[in-house]
């Protein structure tokens, strides 16, 4: 299993940290939300930072299925297929990095 190798379980380890970093961020961004102060620039972090980590998150994912990663039966090609949407809608990652340096 893929897994078993030490590179990969490197990798999954550094995928599990990043997600759970990105996590503890945006449920800051949601109790921010909830109290009311959650403000432009803090949201225009959150939506960079989550979108960017999601990519490159399911990236190295898809790293590990080598070549499988690209057939549609997999849901891994499915995932990076949509998570490329992320980082365009609701404002792209540059609008974000604008919004965030107005901010500065």
């Amino acid at each position: 299993m893929v897994r078993d190798f030490q590179s990969a379980q490197f990798k999954l380890a550094e995928c599990k940290t990043l997600g759970t970093v990105t996590a503890v961020f945006v449920f800051h961004c949601l109790d921010l939300l909830l109290q009311g102060k959650l403000d432009n620039n803090m949201s225009a972090m959150a939506k960079l930072y989550a979108s960017e980590s999601q990519g490159k998150i399911i990236d190295e994912c898809l790293q590990l299925f080598g070549g499988y990663g690209y057939i549609n039966e997999y849901p891994i090609a499915r995932l990076y297929r949509d998570a490329r949407g992320q980082r365009l809608w609701g404002g792209t990652s540059e609008i974000m990095k604008v919004l965030i340096a107005r901010s500065l």
